[in-house]
């Protein structure tokens, strides 16, 4: 079986299914096109139980598009890939969620440049296809919204396709993988995918057992001691801009929570970094309010092991405040309305409505995490984490021997 990377969110999200398949000795090839992942997995605690993963480095030899990645596709032409997957016995490859081959008729020319210089990721699809190799997508994250985001570029895609995201392609995939049904009816009642690959394993990386595993082996991180006044270490995780999230509010509210003596606030940005990334502006009046601010080396896990409540908008990072017994606190006015949230439906969240009120409740003498429905952990995280990592290996093996 293969497993090819792309970069730290999809290796966070499939390391587990990598885990479940390969943790009884099962061969496991990982090709890696992420030089701070591949570095990562060379001494990760998952690769002591699992010698048996061999992890081969993939990784471009300079920024997408330009020269030099371009000439660095042949190595990886389809002749190449396919002599590799054959002398490998490759029975199955798997990946993030992304484009597909489906309906691609391209002009003669346009297919004989790419069967030599395609990128890995969409070699990789036609060569398995070329040699009747099944391929699965898994997801890349975990959707904490009920509805999609309509943001700019979506409205503007789903305008030049009909009123739906161009997804048809995604068809290709033996299977297209989806964490929860609610994320899964989302996609396929505003895409052109017609649903008929899609399967719902549940969360391989948000589920009990992974957490427990990840969180006993997170580092600790050096945090500035508490001051006298200061009786509650707070992380905030910063949004991503493009989710409908309103930038001016979310700054205001992070300068007030940091320059609160009853709190320290310790600032975290997104996995994806560009797309949470602060201005200098702002990232200079967050100074000022003294606001911890922490660097992108510095793992979630152990920023909040460390901290006593998490406050995030709409990241899944804030369902592993769930599994470990954390407050977790989601100002939902810092987010367009029309978005709606499985905690909306299903609790597990305390969410505030303003500035002022997030204020409050982050200085309430005690804080307790909120209450959540008893559906919750089967609608959002697919079962129990062993339920769920063993259906990943089952589901994996079973495509793999078809």
């Amino acid at each position: 079986m293969l497993f090819a990377l792309a970069g730290p969110a999809d290796t966070d999200n499939i390391s587990p299914a990598i885990w479940s398949v390969a943790r009884d000795g099962s061969p496991v090839v990982v090709c890696v096109a992420d030089v701070a992942v591949y570095r990562e997995l060379q001494k990760v605690w998952w690769r002591e139980e699992c010698p048996n993963v061999k992890v081969i480095s993939v990784v471009p030899w300079g920024p997408r598009g330009q020269f030099w990645e371009r000439i660095g596709r042949l190595r990886w032409n389809r002749w190449r890939l396919k002599r590799a997957l054959s002398q490998s016995d490759v029975r199955l490859v798997v990946m993030e969620w992304k484009e597909g081959i489906a309906s691609q008729q391209p002009s003669l020319l346009k297919a004989t440049v790419r069967r030599w210089s395609a990128d890995f990721f969409l070699q990789l699809q036609f060569s398995a296809r070329d040699l009747g190799i099944p391929t699965v997508a898994l997801p890349h994250g975990h959707s904490t919204k009920t509805t999609i985001i309509l943001s700019e570029h979506v409205r503007s895609e789903m305008e030049k396709h009909s009123g739906k995201l161009p997804f048809a392609d995604r068809d290709s995939h033996t299977a297209y993988v989806f964490a929860s049904d609610y994320h899964r009816d989302a996609i396929l009642t505003n895409s052109s995918m017609s649903g008929v690959n899609a399967r719902v394993w549940g969360s391989a990386r948000f589920n009990d057992a992974w957490v427990k595993r990840l969180y006993e082996v997170v580092p600790n991180v050096s945090l500035p001691p508490l001051g006298d006044s200061q009786r509650r270490r707070v992380l905030f995780f910063v949004p991503k801009w493009q989710n409908l999230i309103d930038r001016q509010a979310t700054i205001q509210l992070i300068s007030t929570l940091g320059s609160h003596p009853q709190l320290q606030l310790v600032v975290r940005g997104h996995l994806r970094a560009s797309d949470a990334a602060l201005s200098d502006t702002e990232a200079a009046a967050l100074r000022q309010a003294s606001v911890v601010m922490m660097s992108d080396g510095v793992s979630s896990p152990s920023l909040i092991d460390a901290c006593d409540v998490v406050v995030d908008v709409d990241s899944s990072i804030a369902f592993d405040a769930v599994l470990r017994g954390k407050p977790y606190v989601r100002p939902r006015y810092l987010q367009d309305a029309s978005v709606r949230t499985i905690w909306d439906e299903l609790g597990g969240a305390h969410q505030t409505d303003s500035c002022e009120a997030t204020v409050a409740l982050l200085t309430q003498p005690t804080l307790q995490p909120a209450p959540r429905d008893s559906a919750f952990d089967e609608v959002v995280f697919g079962g129990s984490g062993e339920v769920v990592l063993s259906r990943y290996r089952d589901e994996l093996r079973a495509l793999a021997q078809r």
